[in-house]
């Protein structure tokens, strides 16, 4: 047995986050490990990378009891992670990224640059052959970030145990399928892999093992042959799996969103399209396709030099995101810790930061009443079921679901015409996915115009009533109704690759 946790606990703050918690993996085997946000995977993790000490229980390593005291310690018994939020350097580029923490190749007193990018080629094309290597982190798609992560961990030396946290959420189907043949090609090598996800239906495809926590404890342990996905579900929250019924689709009403001879992607091209009074309009694509990059153009936070976008008529200048604010547009970005919370400041704050008017004294002073700080955070925690222990909290103290809440509930109290979504269930479980959508069907039925891009093949299909496809920065396909299935989407997402390799 290569890695033996047995009745592991700890506490912050006098709440348990681990309550006697087992865990065995063995070497060349792939363990997956299941639980709804604030199960206590994340403190699991930390125990073992040296980032947190239990208070009580035993962690062996090939039978040897172990006190992992420190990153460093870890790493010494073969210990490697990708965690799920990012960890890269903006200004440097992939290469070098993979570099950080480990010593450099040289020539003499020179690094040697053609020797690095050496190490790095053969992991990128295990599971990123488009990968561009030589561009900044800072430029990056959030995707782009997540293959650099995945290929650091691949190259690493003497690694015996890697912890993936994750590791697809932001990946299309074709990727995810190249990480795991990747992973299976590890665990072949007698390396062994806690592959940690809420994509249910990937555990059951590459997992060997599975473990299942809930409130801390262990609730369940064994192999994958003759598991099914509903009794993961059962394990991870108690109960049958919810499915609500979705709403009734509304009738797609006047425009709300046009954007007209866009300049976007390669060789001089453009964009034009409409979105909806209650339509939820998809967008898909591999990583690098362009669709966070457009989102960012919508939402003013890139600009533009020709075309027009337009929310209700009201033609909108390039980087102006308050006027898109005023015109009713709101935005959920994929990168939730990054470019969406304000990590330093309470919870109370930032549920107000999109309209501080709400909680001011005076209209006309910049001061915000705590108090009513307080009431809106209390309120919008009981209308999105936000799980926080008190409203002056920092935001990263919550579970990844109940801080994806808050970038939707940061806009509650504003007449919504259009909603900008970026990847909006990435790294929740299934509870809090199902109550996402819920928000999102909720919205639409009342008739904001949903634009919305996801790498999850089902929540595209479950939410999208039309599906924009993009590859290399071009609209491949359009698709809507009957036509909206699986083996479409995924051919139109590869159109311009095949393109290029046909050239």
């Amino acid at each position: 047995m290569l890695l033996e946790v047995r009745h592991l606990g700890k506490r912050f703050d006098g709440v348990r986050a681990l309550d006697g918690v087992d865990l065995s993996v063995v070497a060349g085997s792939v363990h997956g490990l299941l639980g709804e946000n604030g199960a206590g995977k994340s403190t699991l993790i930390k125990t073992l990378s040296g980032l947190v000490t239990p208070d009580s229980g035993e962690i062996r390593v090939d039978g040897a009891l172990r006190g992992i005291a420190g990153v460093r310690e870890a790493e010494a018994l073969g210990f490697r992670f990708i965690h799920q939020e990012l960890s890269l350097v903006p200004h440097f580029t992939a290469v070098e990224n993979c570099f950080v923490g480990r010593p450099y190749p040289r020539r003499g007193p020179v690094i040697d640059r053609a020797a690095m990018r050496a190490r790095v080629e053969p992991a990128a094309r295990l599971v990123a052959p488009d990968l561009p290597l030589d561009l900044p982190a800072g430029r990056m798609t959030t995707g782009q970030k997540q293959l650099v992560e995945i290929v650091r961990a691949l190259m690493t030396d003497g690694a015996r145990l890697i912890v993936m946290d994750e590791p697809t959420a932001s990946l299309s189907d074709g990727e995810a399928e190249r990480l795991h043949r990747a992973v299976r090609a590890l665990a072949a090598q007698g390396v062994a892999v806690i592959f940690i996800s809420h994509r249910l239906d990937e555990v059951l495809a590459i997992c060997d093992r599975y473990t299942v926590l809930r409130n801390g404890r262990t609730t369940g342990t064994g192999g994958i042959v003759g598991t099914t996905r509903a009794d993961l579900i059962r394990l991870m929250s108690g109960h049958e799996e919810r499915r609500p019924a979705p709403s009734a689709p509304v009738a797609p009403g006047r425009p709300v969103l046009e954007l007209s001879d866009l300049p976007f992607g390669p060789s001089g091209g453009s964009v034009s399209l409409t979105v909806r009074e209650g339509e939820i309009v998809g967008l898909y694509g591999l990583v690098g396709a362009g669709r966070s990059s457009l989102l960012k153009l919508v939402w003013g936070a890139r600009h533009h030099a020709g075309g027009r976008i337009r929310i209700d008529d009201v033609e909108l200048a390039p980087g102006r995101i308050d006027r898109r604010i005023a015109a009713g547009a709101a935005y959920v970005p994929e990168d939730r810790r990054g470019e969406g919370l304000v990590t330093q400041r309470s919870i109370a704050d930032n549920l107000a930061i999109a309209d501080l008017s709400a909680v001011r004294t005076h209209a006309r002073l910049p001061v915000a009443s705590a108090r009513m700080l307080s009431a809106r955070a209390m309120a919008i925690r009981d209308q999105l079921s936000i799980k926080m222990a008190s409203p002056w909290a920092k935001p990263l103290t919550l579970s990844g679901g109940n801080q994806q809440k808050l970038l939707f509930g940061r806009w509650s109290g504003r007449k919504i015409r259009l909603l900008i979504l970026d990847e909006p269930s990435r790294g929740v479980d299934v509870g809090a996915k199902a109550e996402i959508h819920a928000i999102v069907r909720q919205l639409a039925a009342q008739g904001a115009a949903v634009l919305m891009a996801t790498s999850d093949m089902d929540e595209l299909l479950a939410l999208s009533s039309r599906v924009l496809v993009m590859a290399g920065g071009v609209m491949t396909a359009e698709l809507a109704g009957d036509d909206i299935v699986p083996k479409t989407i995924v051919a139109a997402a590869f159109a311009h690759s095949d393109r290029k390799e046909q050239r």
